[in-house]
C-alpha cells in the first residue's frame, strides 16, 4: 500500500537547489519510498524517533516515518557532510 510524502518548506527548497541530473534520481528515489519506506539500504538516525535516511550518491535524504497515517515527512535533502548538522 502506497504512502503519502510530504517534503517540509527546507527539503522543498534543498531539492530545488539540487543539479538537474541529481535532483532527478532523488526525486525517482522519493517516489520509490512511498512504495516502501524501508528500502534495502536505510539506516535509522540515532537520537530521532521513527526517522530514517537512505543514500543517494553523495546526497541523503532525510525523514520520518508516520505508521499509523500511512505517511513518510522528508525534513533534509543534502550532500552528506551537511545533511547532519543542526538535528
Amino acid at each position: 500500500m502506497k504512502y503519502h510524502v510530504y517534503l517540509t518548506k527546507r527539503a522543498d527548497r534543498e531539492l530545488g537547489r539540487l543539479p538537474p541530473t541529481v535532483r532527478e534520481k532523488v526525486e525517482e528515489r522519493i517516489e520509490r519510498l512511498s512504495l516502501d519506506p524501508l528500502p534495502r539500504g536505510v539506516a535509522k538516525l540515532a537520537g530521532l524517533r521513527n526517522a530514517y535516511r537512505v543514500r543517494v550518491g553523495d546526497y541523503r535524504i532525510l525523514y520520518r516515518i508516520y505508521w499509523k497515517e500511512r505517511m513518510i515527512v522528508i525534513f533534509r535533502i543534502a550532500p552528506r557532510r551537511r545533511a547532519y548538522r543542526a538535528l
